[in-house]
């Protein structure tokens, strides 16, 4: 049963976190948003990145973009799904004490 929902969380973990490269990806390249597979990519990960909108400004290095609302996502994300992960196996790894 635990085994099925870390599972879950892992799948969930790593397709959150792909969605948030791609957007990432897309960012840095500057891609054409009216495109619709780019346009679907901002549209899922946009309420994941919300949360982040504000922390800083966006970088402009001579024609690409680099985004710290989406990086700051990936980062938090990617620390909270191994701190539910570590959380779910803890109490349930065996231990023996051989003392």
């Amino acid at each position: 049963m635990f085994r099925t929902i870390r599972a879950f969380i892992s799948i969930v973990i790593t397709i959150t976190e792909l969605l948030l490269s791609s957007r990432l990806i897309l960012k840095f390249f500057v891609a054409n948003p009216r495109t619709p597979f780019v346009a679907w990519v901002y549209g899922i990960t946009a309420p994941l990145v919300s949360p982040f909108a504000k922390i800083h400004r966006d970088w402009r290095l001579s024609g690409f973009v680099l985004d710290f609302s989406t990086l700051a996502a990936l980062i938090v994300y990617v620390l909270l799904g191994s701190l539910i992960l570590r959380m779910l196996l803890s109490p349930f790894s065996k231990r023996t004490d051989d003392t």
